[in-house]
This record gives structure tokens, sequence and C-alpha cells, in this order.
């Protein structure tokens, strides 16, 4: 990660966390050199179930966008800074559809199509035709509380079925709650926690599926 990528990373952490959440990641990056363990939970929805009636708040426009909407990239490269400059490639082979204040990006949903890679697990995986993986999905902090996410969330499932797809995948750190909460919210269903392990450069994933009704 280049230094301006991490002075990026860095000052969005103190906006959304504060400084003691950012020391505590900062430290945490650090130790993650020789040990890391965490869990992150993966999570379903099937995009042929109905989905009800959601208003976009006064103001916001949806849509999907394109890799000649520079501006709206921009935005979001700069909302993301792990993103940066990979935003068109994604585009190439997935979608996105982002939430507009005027010409100014307040959220955004990254979904990518056929071969996904996961950061937090550190691994690729190939999917089906019919299936899609959200990748990220992000609300300016202030835009928050308005239930922009399910807006963006609820219009992503309506691209997708359109476009023949019968599901969408995406998962959270277990920590992450509101991240969680809000997938919770829209429809998708737990399906397992993958319990990923870093010792001295040695990976270990082990999976543990999530029984239907346990949450």
């Amino acid at each position: 990660m280049s230094i301006s990528v991490s002075l990026k990373k860095v000052q969005r952490n103190l906006n959304d966390y504060g400084i003691g959440e950012t020391l505590r990641k900062a430290v945490s990056a650090l130790a993650g050199s020789v040990y890391l363990e965490r869990i992150y939970r993966i999570y379903r929805r099937d995009l042929r179930t109905a989905q009800p009636a959601v208003e976009v708040p006064p103001g916001i426009e949806l849509r999907v966008i394109g890799a000649d909407d520079a501006e709206a990239i921009r935005d979001i490269e700069t909302m993301e800074e792990w993103l940066q400059g990979g935003v068109r490639d994604r585009l190439a082979r997935g979608l996105c559809v982002a939430a507009f204040d005027g010409s100014r990006v307040a959220g955004f949903n990254i979904v990518a199509f056929r071969e996904i890679f996961v950061p937090l697990l550190n691994v690729t995986r190939r999917l089906r035709p019919d299936q899609a993986w959200s990748e990220q999905i992000t609300v300016a902090k202030d835009y928050r509380k308005h239930g922009l996410a399910s807006v963006l969330r609820y219009r992503v499932f309506s691209e997708l079925r359109q476009r023949g797809f019968r599901a969408l995948y995406g998962g959270a750190l277990i920590s992450n709650i509101a991240s969680l909460k809000s997938a919770q919210k829209v429809g998708f269903q737990f399906l397992a926690d993958v319990r990923y392990r870093k010792v001295l450069g040695r990976e270990e994933r082990r999976y543990r599926r999530i029984d239907h009704g346990a949450h």
C-alpha cells in the first residue's frame, strides 16, 4: 500500500471512528505481520424473492455508473482508499450502483461477477453465471442513518435480477455488527463463518456452516 493511500486510510478512520479506534486498528495492523486471526461471515440473498417498495431519500438519485463516469469514480476511490485505481477494472467485470446528491457520490455498492477476491480472507473464488458478489458498499458519513444503504441494496437486487442473476453473496467481519445488521435488514441470510488465521506468513481457513434459524 502506498504512503498516500495509507495516509488517506488513517484520515478516513479518524473521521469515522475517532483517534482511539484508529490507534487500535494501527496496532492491529502491525501485529498482523506476525499473527492475525479474524472471523468473516458470509451471507446470501435470493434475488427471486419479492422485495418491498422503498423510497429514495429526498435529493438523492440512484444510477448505474460506467467507466466514463470519471467524477463518480474519483469520488468512490476517495471514499474507499483500497479501491484506488481499481474501480474501472471492477466495472468491466461487474457493476456499481451509486447514490448521487447533485454531482457528489453519497454512497455506492460495487458488485463482482464470475471471479472474486476476498481481501479479508486473501482468497479467490469462481462464481456460477447466475451468482454475484457484493464487493463493497459504502455510505458517506454525513448520509448515514437515513436508510441509504438499504436503498442501494434494493436497487442492486433489481439490476441483478433483470440481468438474470439468482443470488447475491457478500460478507463482513463478525465484529462489524452494523454491516451485518444492515445486510440482515434487506433479506440476506447468514450462511457460514470463516475463521482466517495467519501465523508468520502461514495461512489457515476453517469454515463453519450456520444453521438456519440460529440467527
